[in-house]
């Protein structure tokens, strides 16, 4: 991908990164880092880690967590090992996809909330700005009505 647009990904280009990654990248296990989202305010750095269908099958092999798959019968399956390859493919897909979404509606969230201060500063200027001009003009109403009475004073005396 050489090329990311405006618009959010969806789940379909996401799984052309993830392939692309897959086919192309050599890894045991794979780090995504990206921000959770919290809150509008808030979001947190998380970081999930997604091993290689290489790792996956090795760890089945060995009898760890994954050994206990020989007990279910799956129809119209292929092998062990490619059904592990599949669902190991759609696991990083998926986790992929959903750093994605997280980010992106933590940037939103920040988005928001930068817009929100900059509408409350922007109106507090403009009060600010009000203030003084409406001191200013008072100022010159005032100065030309003392210079309006000391003219007529000067004129009666």
């Amino acid at each position: 991908m050489t090329e990311l647009q405006k618009n959010p990904l969806n789940y379909t280009q996401v799984s052309v990164i993830a392939d692309d990654i897959l086919k192309n990248v050599e890894f045991d296990a794979l780090r995504i880092v990206f921000n959770k989202f919290q809150s509008v305010v808030s979001f947190i750095p998380t970081m999930a880690t997604v091993l290689s269908p290489e790792a996956v099958e090795r760890e089945s092999e060995s009898g760890g967590k994954l050994g206990d798959l020989d007990s279910y019968e799956i129809e119209g399956a292929e092998s062990k090992s490619e059904i592990l390859q599949n669902l190991t493919e759609f696991q990083f897909s998926c986790v992929l996809f959903n750093a994605v979404l997280e980010n992106a509606c933590s940037e939103q969230g920040a988005r928001m909330s930068a817009m929100d201060s900059s509408s409350r500063n922007a109106g507090e200027m403009l009060d600010r700005l009000t203030l003084t001009y409406n001191r200013t003009r008072q100022a010159s109403i005032t100065t030309e009505l003392i210079e309006i009475i000391s003219g007529a004073s000067a004129l009666e005396g």
